[in-house]
């Protein structure tokens, strides 16, 4: 599904430019058929007005919001008019890491013949990837007006690890990166029915809530294990 051609010649998705397809050097992959396809159904809705939301293929839209829909209304300074940051688009390198690195460490070769329900689901994580990163510019904004005198002095002597240190949160960024992990560790696992001690069930009796807080927290102790088990393989 992520091969250019994997499936032949699949033709021009629904709401998208002929001109475009026809221009393209290699035959479209499934997955950016589905792509494709999705952001021009989505574009006629408007999601792209929104400031956060960019599509991957932008030049493939054929016609922007449907003219029956009112026109959403945003606040148009959130973003410096300089350098053109609102039309800063990280989706092609987005997608590139995303085919290249994200599905080969998260999925194993082969062809489970699953081909529509996977690519729904690499455009949902997708879209939700480029949402958070174009969130990113807005942080970035808000930070620079806190303090720009700083972040103009280290833009000038051009120290981008400057930037980067300044911009970094270095404790918030450690508590979501663990975060992460734990629910990694804890997915597809079933607490109420594997990790909850008999004794414990026994106490919470009929209290739905304290069994689903007990089950809970017998799931976190079940990630830390996991993490602890995985950072001691790690070490060896």
């Amino acid at each position: 599904v992520y091969e250019h051609g994997g499936f032949g010649d699949l033709g021009v998705p629904l709401g998208c430019k002929k001109d475009f397809i026809d221009g393209r050097d290699q035959a479209l992959s499934f997955l950016e058929f589905m792509l494709m396809g999705t952001e021009a159904l989505h574009c006629g809705v408007r999601r792209y007005t929104s400031p956060e939301e960019h599509p991957f293929f932008p030049d493939s839209l054929l016609s922007g919001p449907l003219s029956n829909l009112p026109q959403l209304e945003y606040p148009t300074d959130l973003l410096s008019s300089i350098g053109n940051a609102s039309y800063e688009n990280f989706n092609p390198i987005l997608l590139q890491k995303y085919i290249s690195w994200i599905v080969p460490s998260v999925a194993n070769t082969g062809d489970d013949e699953q081909h529509g329900s996977t690519v729904l689901a690499d455009i949902a994580v997708l879209q939700a990837l480029s949402r958070r990163v174009h969130y990113g510019k807005f942080v970035a904004e808000s930070k620079y007006r806190s303090d720009p005198e700083g972040y103009q002095r280290l833009v000038d002597a051009g120290d981008a690890d400057g930037v980067m240190k300044l911009l970094t949160n270095s404790a918030v960024e450690a508590r979501v990166l663990r975060r992460s992990r734990i629910k990694a560790a804890t997915y597809g696992r079933e607490p109420l029915m594997t990790t909850l001690p008999e004794q414990k069930a026994a106490e919470c009796g009929s209290d739905s809530v304290s069994f689903v807080a007990a089950a809970a927290a017998s799931a976190v102790v079940t990630a830390f294990e996991a993490l602890d088990d995985d950072e001691s393989q790690a070490v060896q």
